[in-house]
């Protein structure tokens, strides 16, 4: 089993959220110490933008067109998220609420990953 822990707090430690988690995954590796847990810290790791180069990559790459090397490593950056964040079997997301909504960094990462066709799909109606 994969866990991905999504750290959405620039408090660390000092964050309930952070805390809590922290405590949730020590009690995952005590009762499956099997288990592989990734952190992903949103606030150290560079995230991809998902900026008018990739989402023109995106669009090319899907219908064959051809695209230029810049939007190609573009969309190549946001897969790589998207495959990071599929491959997890579990998501633990720690974050504050800010402004009665969540950080930026966390809304960043969630419009990387969160891409019809890859992580979710839907029918017309």
């Amino acid at each position: 089993m994969k866990v991905l822990h999504i750290e959405a707090s620039p408090m660390k430690g000092e964050s309930f959220s952070s805390r809590a988690a922290e405590a949730l995954i020590s009690t995952l590796r005590e009762t499956h110490p099997d288990w592989e847990v990734e952190r992903l810290d949103l606030w150290v790791e560079e995230i991809p933008y998902f900026d008018g180069r990739a989402a023109s990559g995106k669009y090319k790459v899907m219908r064959g067109l051809p695209h230029s090397p810049e939007e190609a490593e573009a969309w190549e950056k946001v897969k790589g998220e998207i495959e990071r964040f599929s491959s997890a079997d579990l998501v633990i997301i720690s974050s504050p609420m800010w402004n009665f909504g969540i950080p930026f960094r966390l809304k960043q990462y969630l419009d990387v990953v969160i891409q019809p066709g890859l992580t979710f799909s839907f029918t017309p109606g």
